[in-house]
């Protein structure tokens, strides 16, 4: 039985780091026009651990001390320097952002940004994504706080498999904002006045 016992706290441990959050931020160039979240008093602990339990797609967490506005053109570089994102069955990591539907138009808000990585932090991989229909970006899928954030088929978010991009492994995230070229063109389909740039909540 004490072998057992043993046994069942050591896999629980592992199964414990197989969830991690972000932790640090490797660099940040603010975009123009947002600033939500950027104060001293809010950033970086705004975009650390997990994201906000009372977001939905009919609720949006606009809280300076739960997000962080890049702005327009905005970049951000983040990951976990304890450890390596590693490819593994499925989605990698997941990025969530404060997507929420319009209660005018029922048309959800889209504030995108390409997602690039890096195992050495020079060498950058982005994921694919289309322009028109934003596929492939981030900020495009509402996030559920209510449910598991370890969960990518439940929590919501935008999620990338390393396997897609041909990397077993990486440790540098970069985020960059082109909400400002969806606000560009008037014709595209996520074009909304209120557009300000990406926010992100967690990671």
């Amino acid at each position: 039985m004490r072998y057992s016992i043993l046994i069942l706290l050591i896999a629980t441990n592992l199964y414990s780091q197989d969830c991690i959050t972000i932790n640090h931020v490797f660099s940040f160039k603010p975009g123009e026009g947002q600033n939500l979240g950027q104060g001293e008093e809010f950033y970086p602990a705004n975009i650390f651990g997990i994201p906000s339990r009372i977001a939905s797609e009919n609720v949006a967490e606009a809280s300076e001390s739960e997000v962080l506005s890049l702005g327009f053109g905005g970049e951000i570089i983040v990951g976990n320097a304890d450890n390596l994102i590693i490819d593994g069955e499925g989605a990698d990591f997941t990025i969530f952002e404060n997507v929420f539907k319009n209660p005018v138009n029922g048309r959800l808000f889209k504030e995108p940004a390409i997602i690039s990585v890096s195992k050495d932090g020079q060498n950058y991989t982005a994921f694919p994504y289309e322009f028109s229909s934003l596929e492939g970006c981030a900020g495009t899928h509402p996030t559920f706080g209510s449910a598991d954030y370890c969960d990518s088929e439940v929590s919501g978010g935008d999620s990338f498999d390393l396997a897609h991009i041909g990397l077993d492994s990486i440790r540098y995230i970069k985020i960059k904002d082109i909400t400002d070229q969806v606000n560009a063109n008037q014709n595209h389909k996520y074009f909304d006045f209120s557009l300000s740039g990406f926010d992100l909540d967690a990671l």
